[in-house]
Parts: structure tokens; C-alpha cells; sequence
């Protein structure tokens, strides 16, 4: 029997979705910040939010808290703001610019702060202006230095809170410095004991990644401190609904996820551009308890023997089993 996951929401998945070429958005308006939380308790399953640092702009951490808790939830995780910027727009932990690379790392500062003050255990670094587009654009000698200088530096001001680094191949740089599990994985054991890795399943196949394979891989240091959930075609950052499209990988995912005995959240973080975010959300909590219903049907031991005979067929007999049936 696998065990229960633990679900949450990115507040930014229930609000509405822009594009650059619809700009504002598919919605009629925007929706508040009280109202993302309500949004958030409504859906059967969603026990904690994640949001972005700019989220909270113009209301105080501990207001935020209240509302939070006032809805039974929990606040799992804050992104740290580094990327919505322009000032950052040629990289912000890594800036050459003494000032800004300043300026972003007391950002993350700052997020760590709210962190701790809305009994928060973790920020997120997605590091997603630190990059490059173009051959020699960068000094990647100097880069590396600077990358590993500031996580240390952000790791440092409160080594009770976790950092959790996301990696991403491409997007909005054609290439990110952090962007992919064993980078990502690299950069936590030089930087700290607090320092581990946010894995996004949607992120992992775009570095033509197998998703559990990279459970396995960071879950083996101890690294394994955040999951986001969603789909993609494995091109770009799709941010589907959960189980739209792999659901095989998926299953595998949730099966590492189980055996290596992780503890911490499944975050939800898809980007419903055109479809009602409710509803979607609602889909993904709904795909998950299907999916873990699919694992419960799995024999772990009589898969462990299929995989110790190196069989393709015999491992693919019984999954086939579990999702079409007998």
C-alpha cells in the first residue's frame, strides 16, 4: 500500500494565466490575493499553498499567515521574486553588476525573512533570468563562481530554512545555468546542508529526464526537498494537467517518490492559460488519487523481481495490468 501524499497549489495556478500574445490574460479580471486562498481551500485534497514572493506585495506576512490558516492550510514554500523584474533581465544572482546581483540576492533575503515569519520551511530559487541566448554571451568560469558564491551567501543568512533550488532547461533564457537534476543536485552539495532541489516533473522531461530516475538520483544525498507536479509534451514548460499525457512516467514518478520514503509535498504548478483554473486544479487532485489507486494495484515485490531480470516485457506485463487490467 503506498503511503498518502501530502498535496498542495501554487497560488499562481488558480488566478488566470497571461501569454505574450495575450498579454492580460484569457480572464474577464484578476483575481486578489484573499481570493487565490479561498480558491485554493475549496478543492478537496489541497492541504498547503506555495506563492510567489511578489504575491505578497502591499500585505504583511503575518495577515497572510492568518488567512492561511483560517482556511486550514499551510504555507509549504514562497518563490523568491528574481525573474518578474526587468532591472534582472540579464541575470540576477549571477549579475556581473555588482549592485544588482546585490539587489537580488536580498531579494531572496527578504523572502527567507517572510519565510520564517509565516512559519515557513523553505524558499524556492528558480533561477530563471540566469542564463545566456547566446555563444560566448557569458564567462561560464565567472558564472559558475558567482552562482555558487550567492547560493551560499542566501543559504547562510537562515540555515533553518531550506533552499530549494528548481531547475528548468530553457525559459525565459534559451538557456538557464541551473538546468537540470544533476546541475541542480552539484550546486546543493557545494552550497549547504540547507540547500536541496525543487523537482518539477514537467522541468525533468524537458531535460530528457526519466522523472523518477531523478527522484532516485537527488532522494540518494538527501537532496529531494520539493515536487512540482504537472504534464507536458516534453518540448516546453507546459505546465498541463497532471496525467494528461505521460501517465506511465507518472506512475513511475509517484512509485520513487513512495519507495525512497519521500516526505515532503506534491505541489501542483500548471498554467491553465484557457480553461478554468478551479476546475483544473480540481482535475489534478482527482488524476493523483487515480494514480496512487494505480500504484496500490502494483506488487512492489513481484516488480522488484521483474526488475532484477532486466525483462522490458516482464516489467511492462505488470504495468500494462495495472493500467488497462487484467
Amino acid at each position: 500500500m503506498a503511503k498518502k501524499f501530502k498535496y498542495s497549489a501554487g497560488l499562481w495556478c488558480l488566478g488566470g494565466c497571461a501569454d505574450r500574445f495575450v498579454p492580460l490574460g484569457y480572464l474577464d479580471r484578476a483575481y486578489g490575493i484573499k481570493e487565490l486562498i479561498d480558491i485554493a481551500a475549496s478543492i478537496k485534497g489541497i492541504e498547503g499553498i506555495e506563492l510567489i514572493s511578489s504575491q505578497l506585495a502591499g500585505v504583511r506576512p503575518k495577515t497572510f499567515k492568518r488567512w492561511v490558516n483560517e482556511k486550514g492550510l499551510q504555507i509549504t514554500g514562497i518563490l523568491a521574486d528574481t525573474f518578474g523584474d526587468r532591472k534582472f533581465k540579464l541575470g540576477s544572482i549571477t549579475h556581473s553588476n555588482k549592485k544588482l546581483r546585490k539587489e537580488a540576492v536580498d531579494v531572496c533575503k527578504q523572502t527567507i525573512e517572510m519565510a520564517e515569519l509565516m512559519d515557513c520551511p523553505s524558499i524556492t530559487l528558480w533561477l530563471g533570468s540566469d542564463g545566456f541566448d547566446y555563444t560566448f554571451q557569458i564567462n561560464y568560469v565567472r558564472h559558475l563562481e558567482t552562482l555558487v558564491e550567492s547560493i551560499k551567501e542566501i543559504a547562510k543568512f537562515n540555515p533553518k530554512i531550506r533552499i530549494c533550488l528548481e531547475y528548468k532547461l530553457k525559459e525565459p533564457r534559451m538557456y538557464l545555468t541551473v538546468g537540470n537534476a544533476a546541475k541542480a543536485l552539484y550546486l546543493a552539495l557545494q552550497c549547504g546542508e540547507n540547500v536541496g532541489v525543487t523537482l518539477d516533473f514537467g522541468h525533468a522531461l524537458m531535460s530528457r529526464e526519466k522523472p523518477g530516475e531523478s527522484v532516485a538520483l537527488l532522494k540518494r544525498h538527501g537532496r529531494l526537498f520539493n515536487i512540482h507536479f504537472n504534464d507536458a509534451y516534453g518540448e516546453w514548460d507546459d505546465d498541463l494537467i497532471v496525467g494528461s499525457v505521460h501517465i506511465a512516467e507518472s506512475l513511475e514518478f509517484l512509485y520513487y517518490l513512495d519507495v525512497t520514503e519521500y516526505e515532503g509535498w506534491l505541489g501542483l504548478d500548471i498554467y491553465p492559460y484557457r480553461e478554468d483554473a478551479l476546475t483544473a486544479a480540481t482535475l489534478c487532485i482527482k488524476n493523483l488519487n487515480r494514480l496512487v489507486a494505480m500504484l496500490n494495484r502494483i506488487d512492489y515485490q513481484e516488480l522488484k523481481r521483474a526488475q532484477g531480470t532486466l525483462d522490458a516485457m516482464s516489467t511492462q506485463e505488470i504495468l500494462s495490468k495495472v493500467i488497462f487490467g487484467k
